[in-house]
């Protein structure tokens, strides 16, 4: 396996979810107007498509746990977009099932990936959070408790430190490893 580029693919992977999460977290946190909602989300399309891609590149390096958490990612920024458009009809409680479900997803892939190291311990604690996120996001949403979702922003603000704190490690310790990266010619 080359370490180059799975360093690449962990550290865009992960940044991208950083970002997405960030974004997506700072109107339910009310750092942001609810108007500002929507063209956050709209931002997640890139991000998606990038998360796929990251997914495929990790999938071919045998990643298999990050080529996961990558799809699952990109999937669950596509979908955010029929989201909103859902909750259009103003189903608040389908904003509930949406949130839900991704949450399920994400308390499994948080099971499966309890491993050592600092990287593997600090992408445990980004699944953890990921899952609590859109649980708490889940709860407040369907029994319209505003406390649930200012709860889950503020925890999806943490998730996303805990993305780009995995993000990080990845290429620091691949640089403290003293490999040097691979330049085209």
């Amino acid at each position: 396996m080359n370490t180059n580029r799975t360093t690449i693919t962990t550290t865009i992977g992960y940044m991208a979810w950083a970002l997405a999460f960030w974004m997506i977290s700072m109107p339910h946190a009310l750092w942001l107007s609810d108007k500002l909602f929507a063209p956050a989300v709209n931002m997640e399309y890139p991000l998606a498509i990038l998360l796929f891609v990251m997914g495929i590149l990790a999938f071919l390096q045998d990643q298999t746990l990050d080529s996961i958490v990558f799809f699952g990612g990109g999937g669950l920024l596509w979908v955010a977009q029929l989201a909103i458009a859902g909750s259009a009809m103003g189903a608040a409680s389908y904003f509930g099932w949406f949130y839900f479900i991704w949450a399920v997803f994400l308390a499994y892939v948080w099971v499966g990936s309890f491993s050592g190291g600092f990287t593997g311990i600090v992408r445990m604690l980004f699944l953890l959070g990921a899952w609590l996120t859109l649980l708490a996001l889940a709860i407040g949403s369907w029994a319209s408790l505003g406390g649930f979702v200012v709860l889950g922003g503020y925890i999806g603000l943490v998730t996303a430190i805990l993305a780009g704190i995995v993000s990080a490690s990845s290429v620091i310790a691949h640089g403290l490893r003293g490999a040097a990266p691979t330049t085209a010619s």
